[in-house]
């Protein structure tokens, strides 16, 4: 039996049927000891490099939503198509008992495989032969094609989850069956010894897992590439090349996977063994819904499709041997047609579990102008929509706060570096893909000129000649910017995309969307700390997030600009007042609002189908055959498409009969047609064109599309060649009719084991039957037969069909190309219904919160922040005690907050904040009263964490969060910060939180809440005129400290933490000794106040920190 190099196989859990025999042979089953010999993951790693358990159940169970059916078993699927020489095809073929093999889960195991083996063993010693027989007796035999019986393994009472193996292949979700076998007895067809892990090596014959090893690339000697078959000579080709990703390789109809892509097409695709072979596979037709599990899995996927039909591979070998030169290799051809990565391909509707946000593709660059300051150039890639923005950042701050703040912003699913440029210990690619992005890591090596910044205006210089979009204009002279636009083109290059993307790519500056003329800045600190876009903890399935509650968008395009307004409030007053104005002119009409709701939530994704028809107008050299006529399917796709963007139209139209009610003139102008002074395309008039082109013909139970005569003359001569072809077989048949004297019904063809076999009665046939009618098939009273001359003809028919096929690809690229063109007309009508939909969106959420809602006031005579009776919108789901702030009116701006532990002040502090956030998005607010002036950035320190991958401890962590807004605040800034100085001793964390306290008040002199357990801060306070003492209210009941969860002027008598370590459940005699040592140094400080005061009033003037 030859070895394997698929790691720690084991099956996965017998069917629910026989889950009850199982659990009977449990106790006989105790006493079988298994030895699991420990070897090393193999090679093929997701990307991702941590995802929990958590994080696995989400995938699955959103993996379980749009696969509503289980995939076919291969083993009730005809294999007909096979298109390998004869030989091949025989040792392809497989005993339909094969496919009733269990299939195999991955277990983690803790010991080294002494014999270095890739596969686990599972080795029974049975201490007690008589109870295993017994569990035997139980169980139901399986059989392999020589009548073996397949072992199966006694069931463990007890399985540990092998922790330290769990980060070693990024999110692979690591089960344990209830069943172990040993699969040295599985499998005959095993991966060959130099490609498995431990003795495989890259094209250099550098060994895998070593420095500067290249993971995507095989060495396979020649002499054993030379004894594979000339099937797998073509896989081992590919895979060499692509060693690191996931082949699909196809043979005819389907895509098969070997080997080790096998094994993870059984574990997360839930595709069946084939028999005694490392070898799974799946319809062409099957192909979306994989690759996107894959991908969202954290794999690269490869696609080796076919590119010459049957047919094609003979004439080729039959012409090659007439002339003695070119291939006669009898194996049909192929080639690699899709290279797919997460942040790249192209995800349908339902496809991906993040289906409604953008999968962004993020390129970054380094340059290092000092020891202090650093340039980076980015350029991120949306793939729905083909936007490619452009961003330029100068870094001299430490803590990388403008890097974090686009990164928390864009998401991005995947990130390409130079290794060498930003190695794996560089704190930006720690952050990348660190636990809160969680981004896929790609690298792109600087050969090749892969980061030249010639080479990329070279590449934009073939698409736009000398007329630049304005994004490159701008950063036309930008070397680092251009790098990693360069790096983009070239990552695209090599994934196969980059002529699609680059002939209907739209370039923009990223600081247009978040500058801070226009926008609230959000930086990654409050973005992360107020739960804007997620929660850093979620009791169930309901999104609690700010986003998650506000979002009531009922299209894909309407969410993403929901979810970019959310990140970049308004911050302009009247843009602000403007935005008020809409949301309140369409909740006037909620009926028709909701009536419009209803009817967009049908609609496609519009931005995303639009991508596709766009990319679909660039011709590709792809030779890739397919069973299914794909320029059908594309006209389908653009029918269906302009249907619904008719019926978009007509329903902002049908929606704008209220605009004379409305006072937004901005509204107004969304819902009028720019031939009457509006801004609403009129997307009919463009469509009608398409109608002059294509036909819509019935045939059978579906329609096909045609072009209208006269538009593709090569299609109408393939049509007329396909015609003449079909009268030639309807000749051939009356031919037949007259040879049996019968010229009726009965003679006629069928197209069932092949196409045109002549169906003639028994009783004809019987008399006499043609020599060179060859037997088919047959039914009840007729015989079915094929010769020679209706070969020739069906093969001339087909030659006929695929020709038009081929010109229908070419109507098909015109239609395209006129669609694209009109690229802007789309995009307006688009546009509008997203932005109708976020309106709807802020609409609704104020009109459906609980209790009351208020549109804020907005003011620029003074800087203040006053609320009444405010509540967060995201703690709906508890008795949330409201609350009242005054900052800036009648008290201070600078407001010094105490109270007890747990008494609700970061969640007061993050209130305002959030209210504040939703004012200038325009939206109505949880409140009675609300009045503020724009609030140009917030600033959040709240919570105590570290980051020990970057090396930071929590006060290094606590006090970077505080260094921002001391570097960046405005007096139209918002600061929260929650107990600064707590992560160091008590003098030290005091002496920096009154520094900085009187650095906010004297220069930057902001709106700030600044929360803290300092009683000497409490007693400073109350000598500065500016700062007002504010406190979470509670009182004390039979010992106990009761809490109102009210905000109130004046300081907190104490902090009542011990309250606290009473609610745990400390230990009596401990929390006795607490609050005696708290009341000894309670009254010490008390009688040194003075004291320290002065101390601290001299340090701050001798160090000159104010």
């Amino acid at each position: 039996m030859k070895q394997t190099t698929l790691t720690r196989f084991l099956t996965q859990s017998q069917k629910k049927n026989e889950t009850a025999s199982l659990n009977k042979n449990k106790a006989s089953n105790s006493d079988t000891l298994v030895e699991e010999k420990k070897i090393e993951i193999q090679y093929i790693k997701p990307a991702a490099t941590i995802i929990k358990e958590e994080e696995i159940k989400v995938i699955k169970q959103k993996q379980n939503e749009y696969i509503q059916e289980k995939p076919q078993e291969l083993s009730r699927l005809k294999r007909n198509n096979i298109v390998d020489s004869d030989e091949e095809q025989e040792k392809i073929k497989i005993d339909c008992d094969q496919f009733k093999i269990d299939k195999f889960s991955f277990v983690g195991s803790q010991e080294k495989n002494k014999e270095k083996k890739s596969l686990a063993v599972f080795v029974k010693e049975d201490n007690k032969k008589n109870n295993t027989k017994t569990s035997q007796k139980g169980k139901k035999s399986e059989y392999d094609k020589s009548g073996k019986t397949l072992k199966q393994s006694a069931k463990l009472e007890e399985e540990e989850i092998d922790n330290s193996q769990e980060n070693k292949q990024g999110n692979l979700d690591f089960k344990h069956p209830t069943d172990k076998i040993n699969v040295y007895e599985e499998f005959d067809d095993v991966t060959p010894k130099w490609a498995s892990i431990g003795q495989s090596r890259d094209k250099n014959g550098i060994l895998h897992g070593t420095q500067d090893a290249d993971p995507t690339t095989l060495l396979i000697p020649q002499i054993e590439f030379n004894k594979l078959t000339k099937c797998m000579q073509q896989f081992w080709k590919y895979k060499s090349e692509n060693f690191d990703k996931i082949i699909f390789f196809k043979l005819g109809k389907f895509y098969e996977l070997f080997y080790e892509d096998a094994y993870i097409g059984n574990k997360y695709l839930d595709l069946n063994w084939m028999g005694r072979k490392m070898h799974t596979g799946f319809p062409e037709k099957a192909v979306h819904k994989y690759k996107a599990l894959l991908l969202d899995f954290g794999y690269k996927v490869v696609i080796v499709d076919q590119t010459e039909t049957p047919e094609q591979m003979n004439q080729r070998v039959t012409q090659n041997k007439k002339a003695g030169t070119g291939n006669t290799d009898k194996i049909v051809q192929r080639s690699i047609s899709e290279i797919l990565t997460k942040g790249t391909y192209l995800y349908e509707e339902g496809e991906s579990q993040m289906n409604l946000d953008e999968k962004v593709l993020l390129v970054i660059r380094k340059k290092i102008i000092s020891n202090t300051i650093e340039e980076y150039g980015i350029a991120i890639f949306e793939r729905q929509t083909n936007i490619i923005s452009l961003a330029f950042i100068e870094n001299s701050d430490k803590n990388y706060e403008t890097l974090k703040t686009l990164l928390l912003h864009m998401r991005p699913v995947e990130t390409v570096i130079d290794q060498h440029n930003l190695p794996s210990h560089d704190p930006i690619t720690k952050m990348i893909s660190g636990s809160v992005l969680k981004s896929v890591i790609s690298h792109l090596t600087a050969s090749n000129d892969n980061w030249d910044e010639k080479k990329a205006l070279f590449r934009l210089e073939q698409f736009y000649k000398d007329k630049f979009p304005t994004a490159i204009n701008f950063y036309k002279n930008n070397q680092v910017v251009l790098q990693a636009l360069n790096g983009l083109f070239s990552y695209l290059n090599q994934i196969l995309i980059l002529d699609r993307v680059l002939g209907c790519a739209r370039f923009k500056l990223y600081d247009e969307e978040f500058s801070l003329q226009q926008c609230m800045i959000l930086d990654s600190q409050a973005i992360y700390h107020l739960e804007i876009l997620q929660t850093q903890t979620s009791a169930d399935k309901k999104d609690y997030s700010l986003f998650g509650v506000i979002n009531k968008t009922v299209t894909p395009g309407g969410h993403r600009l929901l979810r970019k307004w959310i990140c970049a409030p308004l911050f302009q007053m009247d843009q602000i007042k403007e935005r008020q104005t809409m949301i309140c002119d369409i909740s006037k009409f909620r009926k028709e609002r909701d009536l419009f709701r209803q009817s967009i939530k049908l609609f496609p994704d519009f931005e995303r189908r639009c991508s596709r028809i766009y990319e679909y107008s660039i011709k590709t050299e792809s030779k890739a055959v397919f069973y299914e006529n794909l320029s059908e399917q594309r006209l389908k796709e653009f029918k269906t498409l302009t249907k619904a963007l008719r019926l978009a139209q007509e329903e902002i139209t049908l929606f704008g009969q209220f605009q004379i009610n409305f006072r937004s003139e901005k509204l107004k102008k969304m819902l009028t047609f720019e031939a009457d002074g509006g801004l609403l395309p009129n997307v009919k008039e463009q469509l009608d064109e398409f109608e002059q082109y294509i036909i819509w013909e019935k045939e059978k139970d579906k329609e096909i599309p045609k072009p209208v005569t006269g538009v593709i003359e090569s299609y109408d001569q393939s049509v007329a060649e396909v015609q003449l072809v079909e009268q030639k077989l309807d000749d051939y048949l009356l031919k037949i009719k007259k040879m049996f004297n019968k010229n009726n019904k009965d003679i006629q063809y069928v197209h069932t084991k092949f196409r045109y076999e002549i169906e003639i009665p028994d009783e004809l046939v019987q008399k006499s039957k043609p020599e060179d009618f060859e037997f088919t098939s047959s039914r009840q009273g007729y015989k079915r037969y094929i010769n020679q001359d209706i070969k020739d003809l069906v093969s001339e028919l087909e030659q006929a069909e695929e020709l038009k096929k081929q010109q229908l690809t070419v109507f098909g690229n015109f239609i395209f190309k006129h669609f694209q063109q009109n690229q802007y007309v789309w995009d307006s009508l688009i546009k509008i219904i997203n932005e109708l939909d976020a309106l709807c969106s802020l609409s609704v959420f104020g009109d459906t919160s609980e209790g009351k809602m208020t549109l804020p006031k907005f003011t620029n005579e003074k800087i203040k922040l006053v609320i009444k009776e405010g509540k967060h919108p995201c703690l709906t789901n508890i008795n949330f005690v409201s609350n009242s702030i005054d900052m800036g009116d009648k008290l201070c701006k600078f407001q010094l907050l105490t109270g007890p532990n747990m008494g609700g002040k970061s969640t007061t502090l993050r209130m305002v904040c959030v209210l504040a956030i939703l004012a200038q998005l325009g939206c109505l607010v949880p409140c009675e009263e609300m009045e503020l002036s724009p609030i140009d950035r917030i600033f959040t320190r709240i919570g105590a964490k570290d980051y020990l991958m970057e090396g930071k401890s929590t006060f290094y962590v606590e006090l970077e969060e505080t260094l921002i807004p001391l570097k960046y605040g405005t007096k139209n800034s918002l600061f929260i910060t929650d107990e600064l100085g707590r992560g160091t001793s008590t003098y030290d964390g005091v002496a920096i939180a009154s520094a900085v306290m009187n650095y906010l008040i004297k220069k930057i002199q902001c709106r700030v809440l600044f929360a803290t357990h300092f009683r000497i801060l409490v007693e400073e306070a109350k000598l500065i005129s500016d700062v007002t003492n504010v406190h979470m209210a509670c009182y004390i009941q039979d010992g106990k400290v009761i809490f109102l969860y009210r905000l109130k002027e004046g300081a907190c008598e104490a902090s009542f933490g011990i309250n606290v370590a009473k609610v745990v459940g400390i230990e009596h005699s401990i929390i006795s000794k607490a609050e005696e040592m708290a009341n000894f140094f309670e009254n010490k400080v008390q009688k040194n106040t003075e004291q320290t005061l002065q101390k601290f009033n001299q340090i701050i003037k001798e160090y000159e920190i104010i």
